[in-house]
């Protein structure tokens, strides 16, 4: 039985007449006769009752009706679902990203953007380090990762730079720096530095060490925090300074003070990672979503790559 033998049926049924079904259907009387009567055979019961004026249904087509319309409506649901599916209307999709992702409105920019045109993704969001998010992306726990811009990526895995920030520095409050309007890197030299552990070799510790050794010093590291939030509770607590990235401004702990650091900028770098090999649409609609969003907050004059 196949979904045409199912409409064909269905076109007699509403006409009661077997040429008006068939004009309807762009098919000629003798075909569409042929083709009920088909299926009748298949079934092995009669549908239709014929006679020269109209066409009546036996108990069994009405029961038949009702069943071959439920059918029918799903099989166009099916399709539907299936090209929704196929432009990445539908779907479901797991994003890892780090706090300065969000605060830097990447996050909420682009969801917002995204679930205007396709309210029928299910977008899930996971706060997760760098290091946690290569790992997850690789066993397939998330789809796409808001991270640090690694040295290099995990085979498989690649990655493009979508945001800059300027890193500034973080210090309590009453530290004597915090009286400068901007930080010169050499003065730093004798400060104990709160870092993070679990980005210390991919790009966003690296970049540290680099900034560091503009001032002809290593950082005398004094404390590492597994993320970014724990740092600044550190720094706020008195236990030293630290290098983040210049959204966590945003992140009013009244006893931190922040400052940009002189001579040029240096910037956190931030990428959207994926699997190389994944080609599912939805996750190309939100990254095509994204770079867009992207694209017009550069035009509105927000810093990006």
């Amino acid at each position: 039985m196949e979904l045409r033998h199912l409409r064909y049926f269905l076109a007699v049924a509403e006409e009661r007449h077997f040429t008006r079904a068939a004009e309807h259907l762009g098919i000629s009387p003798p075909t569409l006769t042929q083709q009920v009567q088909a299926l009748e055979a298949e079934l092995g019961v009669t549908l239709l009752r014929r006679n020269n004026r109209s066409v009546s249904l036996t108990e069994a087509g009405q029961r038949f009706l009702e069943e071959a319309r439920k059918t029918l409506l799903q099989s166009e649901h099916a399709t539907l679902v299936a090209r929704r599916a196929g432009r990445g209307e539908v779907g479901r999709i797991e994003i890892g990203y780090v706090t300065s992702a969000s605060l830097a409105g990447i996050i909420p920019s682009s969801l917002a953007a995204f679930r205007q045109s396709n309210p029928h993704v299910d977008v899930q969001l996971h706060r997760m380090e760098t290091v946690r998010q290569l790992s997850a992306l690789a066993e397939g726990q998330i789809d796409i990762g808001f991270l640090r811009q690694p040295k290099r990526y995990p085979l498989g895995i690649v990655g493009n730079i979508v945001w800059r920030q300027p890193f500034i520095l973080a210090m309590p409050i009453n530290h004597p720096l915090a009286k400068r309007d901007q930080i010169n890197i050499a003065a730093l030299a004798d400060e104990p530095f709160i870092a993070s552990s679990v980005e210390l070799e991919l790009g966003f510790g690296g970049q540290i060490q680099e900034i560091a050794a503009e001032g002809n010093f290593a950082p005398k590291v004094i404390g590492r925090a597994p993320d970014l939030l724990t740092i600044l509770t550190l720094v706020a607590s008195g236990l030293g300074v630290a290098l983040v990235p210049e959204s966590f401004r945003k992140m009013h702990i009244g006893t931190i003070a922040y400052r940009p650091l002189a001579g040029p900028q240096r910037n956190a770098l931030l990428a959207a990672a994926r699997r190389r090999d994944d080609a599912a649409p939805a996750i190309k609609a939100f990254l095509r979503v994204m770079r867009r969003t992207l694209a017009q907050s550069a035009e509105a004059g927000v810093t990006r790559d």
